[in-house]
């Protein structure tokens, strides 16, 4: 864990505050980086698609990494990988941006595979310190972005973040991490376990969800007849609601007993959401972005669950945040893909709406799984460890908290 209260609530903020701007400030400025020399159609298609892929794979990978140096040397690495990075890619043509763009994916995965473990499951000021600031940072990389790039350039509205990052590697000197270890509890460690996979699962489809509506709203409204003024709005509307909900969401996990009622509150939003945009998209397009807001929640549960179901193991932590968020990242990069796919054969949002509903389905049943009471285990961790565990973690269920390490 990280040394002292408000240096805990410090540096999870900063960590969590720069899992998201490099990537939606990406997303914020393409046209402008298609519009440069150079950066092909292909290039845009390619950027669009990197970050699920890319910080899928640096999760699975994490945990080699952690055992190797430790936990504050990995999120220190990262750290700077990531500033770096961020200069590195808008230095010159599409080459330094591709490749800028996939180091930049892989610090994000390593940081936010190592958060889970520092965050712990005992403390709800930890959690909603974690979500809370990954809805910030999202929340600025789209809507700040743009303003910078309207007064300088795309190049400056992408490397001016690589500021937050340097100014967060002096703090993440006072982590209190895991030391350098011999062997490596990998993600296949925990595999054969039903609550991992549905963790995994209710990620994947999450992240699915909140990918396509942060890169698809806009154009539905506007297809349908909405102005573009009302369609920026809207999207706007829908991001910046998904902040309270990232401070609700760990708040219930830790102090409310009735978890399928948060799961309902999750997921039935952004069904009548995304049924709304079918029928009638440019009728109540502000309710619409209202539920897609709420149901971007969906990202908090699974993230607070993580600690949670790893009983407040550390090694079991870090290879289910490794299998949770790699795992989750790949699912949603081809969900994303296929949604894309079928939208430009079909040339209409009709079929990939339909789509979406379905992945929201998958959703609920997945979340199912992910508030069933229990913990996940596995076969690696050494047997006395294990038999020692039912009196170190009384009675642990979906609605308690880890005790303290």
């Amino acid at each position: 864990m990280v040394r002292g209260p408000i240096w805990s609530a410090a540096v999870v903020f900063l960590l969590g505050l720069n899992l998201r701007p490099a990537v939606t400030s990406l997303g914020s400025a393409l046209p402008d980086i298609a519009a440069a020399p150079g950066v092909t159609g292909a290039v845009a298609a390619v950027l669009v698609a990197l970050p699920l892929w890319v910080c899928g794979i640096g999760g699975l990978l994490a945990p080699w990494l952690q055992a190797a140096t430790g936990t504050q040397r990995t999120v220190q690495v990262a750290l700077v990988l990531l500033a770096v990075a961020q200069v590195v890619r808008v230095a010159d043509g599409p080459f330094l941006l591709i490749a800028g763009t996939v180091l930049v994916c892989v610090a994000i995965a390593l940081i936010a595979t190592m958060l889970p473990l520092l965050v712990g499951g005992k403390s709800t000021a930890f959690s909603v310190c974690y979500t809370l600031s990954l809805g910030c940072g999202s929340r600025a990389g789209a809507l700040i972005t743009p303003w910078i790039v309207s007064e300088s350039s795309w190049r400056f509205g992408l490397a001016g973040w690589a500021v937050l990052a340097a100014v967060t590697v002096p703090f993440s000197r006072r982590l209190d991490g895991n030391r350098p270890k011999r062997g490596v509890l990998s993600p296949l460690a925990v595999s054969k376990s039903g609550r991992a996979w549905g963790l995994t699962v209710y990620f994947g489809l999450v992240s699915t969800v909140t990918f396509l509506v942060m890169g698809w709203l806009p154009a539905i409204l506007r297809d349908a007849g909405v102005s573009a003024d009302v369609a920026g709005a809207c999207l706007s509307l829908s991001m910046i609601l998904g902040l309270p909900m990232m401070w609700l969401v760990p708040w219930w996990v830790h102090k409310r007993h009735n978890q399928h009622a948060l799961l309902a509150l999750l997921v039935l939003p952004s069904m009548i959401s995304v049924a709304g945009l079918l029928a009638a998209p440019a009728v109540m397009p502000w309710l619409w972005a209202t539920g897609l807001g709420v149901g971007m929640g969906g990202i908090a549960l699974a993230l607070t669950s993580i600690p949670r179901r790893a009983g407040a193991d550390p090694q079991i932590t870090t290879a289910l945040s490794a299998m949770v968020q790699g795992g989750g990242f790949l699912i949603a990069g081809v969900g994303a893909l296929a949604c894309g796919l079928v939208h430009t054969i079909t040339q209409s949002w009709q079929a990939s709406l339909v789509m979406v509903l379905v992945v929201l389905c998958g959703q609920a049943c997945a979340g199912l799984v992910v508030v069933r009471p229990g913990v996940v285990r596995s076969a690696a961790v050494p047997q006395q460890r294990t038999a020692a565990w039912p009196e170190r973690v009384p009675h642990l269920s979906a609605n308690e908290p880890c005790p303290p390490r």
